[in-house]
């Protein structure tokens, strides 16, 4: 059975993706997501209606977990907590 979401602190994700990703920029990524975490402070939803999920909105264009990944639920795939992250991180 699938589950939901793990939350993890934006600045805590940056650098678990660039240790995955060393190739990565840093600032673009920083860039990308805070865009994220706008539109979806804003309501930004998916085609389909859905919420967007921030992280892979950040890599794939705003969408949600579904319509990204063609699954229906997330198992223990990361997300940004905004309610406890800080865009400035």
């Amino acid at each position: 059975m699938k589950t939901r979401f793990t939350l993890i602190r934006l600045h805590k994700y940056v650098e678990l993706h660039l240790r995955a990703n060393p190739g990565t920029d840093r600032a673009d990524l920083k860039r990308r997501l805070e865009y994220a975490i706008d539109a979806y402070r804003k309501g930004t939803r998916c085609r389909c209606g859905a919420p967007i999920w921030i992280i892979r909105s950040a890599e794939a264009g705003l969408a949600c977990f579904t319509c990204i990944t063609g699954e229906a639920a997330p198992d223990n795939d990361y997300e940004i907590d905004i309610a406890r992250s800080n865009t400035a991180a």
